[in-house]
């Protein structure tokens, strides 16, 4: 309907509607469509990045598809992403 209507969508990636997910996938989401990383119902990308390791790194692999480490800091590498 919103894409009928002409509006634009908005998805928070930590939030996704698929429940089978940790993180969206942006790439997959349709061309009317903002993400964001965060909102008011969550940390930061920042501060969830730079403290929670084990996500920091499911993140990395799954969204990023990277095998490497990711890196302990929140860089513009990955706020840019």
């Amino acid at each position: 309907v919103m894409q009928e209507l002409g509006l634009v969508g908005l998805r928070i990636q930590r939030m996704p509607n698929e429940s089978d997910l940790e993180f969206g996938i942006p790439s997959q989401y349709s061309y009317m469509t903002v993400c964001a990383p965060s909102c008011h119902d969550c940390s930061t990308l920042r501060a969830w990045w730079e403290e929670d390791e084990e996500r920091r790194q499911r993140f990395f692999k799954n969204v990023m598809e990277s095998d490497e480490l990711p890196p302990d800091q929140c860089v513009p590498e990955v706020a840019h992403f």
